[in-house]
């Protein structure tokens, strides 16, 4: 992925609870929701906190173990959409989900959501 793009994998859990904060935010319950999650650093799993806040204008900002997502009501609305898609079929498509302007890039970063698969590795021990 380019320095423009950002994925965010979910298995059935994530995605239904972030399912449940976009819901409450378009159902006008509060203005801002956080959802805990794990991010990748150096293959290294970590926790990190999705901020999601309902806003007019579409903005990501990433600060130390926080993804900030300011999402409009066309954004928060189609965001619900894949995600109850991803929930009955197993899958996104389109995988792309949104752009976001963000503070000192001259483009917009594109996020994407992907289904996340847990890869069994097994160690061999040599005969």
């Amino acid at each position: 992925m380019s320095k423009d793009e950002l994925a965010i994998y979910f298995d059935g859990e994530g995605a239904d609870l972030l399912l449940s904060k976009i819901s409450e935010l378009l159902d006008g319950k509060g203005n801002v929701e956080h959802v805990g999650c794990l991010r990748l650093l150096r293959g290294d799993p970590e926790e990190a906190m999705i901020e999601l806040r309902l806003n007019v204008l579409d903005r990501l900002e990433m600060k130390n173990n926080s993804l900030l997502l300011d999402m409009s009501s066309d954004a928060l609305e189609y965001a619900f959409h894949q995600l109850s898609e991803f929930l009955r079929t197993g899958y996104f498509f389109p995988s792309e989900f949104w752009s976001f302007s963000r503070e000192g890039r001259k483009y917009d970063t594109q996020v994407f959501f992907g289904k996340l698969t847990f890869v069994k590795m097994t160690f061999l021990t040599p005969a």
